[in-house]
């Protein structure tokens, strides 16, 4: 596939604090009116993709049926190469051969915001923020993997200025879309469990390679990066270091400087059952205990305990998380712990399984799912078909939010990213959501921000 390149100029490294920031007013509204006038019902939008390998493929194979625009990754052999081998996304990537290919967003937008309707966001863990608001910048609706932003100070300057900017937004978390969540919601709120007060979640899913890492020591030989990455660009707002294997492609997970851990991973999976069944929003303590932490990594395993307060006529519930092989207490006997997760609520009445991703749920034991099978409440919350990608371009056109916009993604994500800052400062935290800030240990808020000063160029 002979597609072009496109060379990273020196020059971008100021791009976006120099003429675009100064005219951002003037391209907001170009943008904005250009995307409006572009998405009536029967067009196809005009989109770009940033971050096209691994996860990335699956939005590309979701929405090959828009016109994608543009497509921009630091690493082609993965970005590009190998998706157009793969035997699912092959054929996607192969509708789109007049698509023009970045390394670096900002060239892109410099190139390209006038043929742009709307951006889907799908890299690293602490490149989604700059690149986020540089397209909310220019105007463009806006689609962003879990967990949306790397730190809490990042995902309310996000959500903020999404909503400021009109756009519709969507943070990438399948669950929110998938029946399992629904029926969750339905059964709670009809009063099928009593008064929830426990709910347990879980993963072992990835292997603890991607989550924590043993650094190499000092007198290791220096690695030199892939030929084909950009690895300046892909380190991007955060501390320069030299390039290290496991700093890189799918282990950045495990590093702080990049990533959110296991639970950064997976907890707006396996914990959003909960937050949307019992309108959960922001938990007044949480307390981790994990195993020995390691200097830039996250530890192998983790366990914490979140306490919600009352809310309405709900009372107040205890969240507990494990990961990393550590399991909750058998339910019933006979139990399965599926390894990529899930949650289990506890009420008056009884028992709930919610599968991994929201999948499905199911009364426990069997027997009381047979019992009560007759006489479950109707479906009242509308089903969404397609996945997250589907009902984020469905939105779009037809001016709606999603079911995982950034307002509504927000708390749910607070309360991971809450979670990633008890386990760096392997201590209890207090926290005031009003005022964002850990009361009980002043030392910890710096893990409420990015932690470290954004590299200068990146328009954050």
């Amino acid at each position: 596939m002979n597609l072009p390149v496109f060379p990273d100029s020196p020059s971008r490294r100021d791009f976006l604090k120099s003429g675009a920031l100064a005219t951002g007013a003037l391209l907001l509204s170009r943008a904005t009116s250009r995307a409006a006038a572009s998405t009536a019902a029967n067009s196809r939008l005009q989109l770009a993709l940033i971050g096209v390998g691994q996860r990335g493929k699956a939005g590309l194979t979701a929405l090959d049926h828009e016109q994608i625009v543009a497509f921009c990754d630091v690493d082609f052999a993965r970005g590009r190469d190998q998706v157009a081998a793969d035997r699912k996304s092959g054929p996607s990537l192969a509708r789109f051969p007049q698509a023009k290919w970045f390394h670096d967003y900002r060239l892109m937008f410099e190139q390209m915001s006038d043929q742009i309707d709307a951006v889907v966001v799908t890299v690293p863990d602490h490149m989604h923020f700059p690149i986020a608001m540089t397209a909310l910048r220019y105007g463009k609706h806006l689609y962003v993997e879990k967990p949306l932003c790397r730190c809490i100070t990042e995902v309310r300057a996000l959500q903020a200025a999404a909503k400021k900017a009109g756009v519709v937004t969507q943070m990438g978390n399948q669950g929110r879309t998938a029946e399992g969540i629904r029926l969750a919601r339905e059964w709670v709120q009809a009063g099928l469990l009593g008064r929830v007060h426990t709910v347990h979640a879980w993963t072992n899913g990835g292997t603890t390679g991607f989550y924590s890492h043993d650094l190499p020591k000092r007198d290791a030989a220096p690695e030199t990066p892939p030929p084909t990455l950009h690895y300046d660009l892909w380190q991007g707002v955060a501390p320069e270091r030299p390039y290290r294997r496991f700093r890189g492609h799918q282990s950045w997970r495990g590093c702080v400087d990049y990533g959110t851990g296991r639970l950064g991973d997976w907890a707006c999976h396996q914990m959003d059952a909960a937050y949307y069944a019992l309108d959960l929003d922001a938990p007044t303590s949480i307390e981790a205990a994990t195993t020995e932490p390691k200097p830039e990594t996250f530890p192998a395993v983790n366990t914490l305990t979140y306490e919600f307060p009352a809310r309405g006529a709900r009372g107040p519930v205890t969240l507990k998380w494990f990961d990393g092989g550590i399991l909750p207490p058998q339910p019933i006997e006979g139990f399965t712990f599926r390894p990529e997760g899930g949650s289990i609520f506890y009420g008056e009445k009884g028992a709930l399984w919610v599968a991994s991703h929201s999948s499905t749920a199911r009364f426990l034991p069997e027997s009381r799912m047979q019992e009560l099978a007759r006489s479950l409440p109707p479906k009242t919350i509308p089903r969404v078909s397609g996945g997250p990608h589907i009902e984020w371009v469905n939105a779009i056109r037809a001016g709606k939010r999603c079911g995982s916009d950034f307002e509504i993604a927000r708390p749910l994500v607070e309360t991971a990213l809450l979670g990633v800052a008890a386990i760096r400062a392997q201590s209890r935290l207090v926290w005031d959501s009003a005022a964002g800030r850990v009361t009980n240990l002043a030392s910890a808020n710096r893990f409420i921000g990015p932690g470290y000063d954004y590299r200068p160029g990146w328009g954050v």
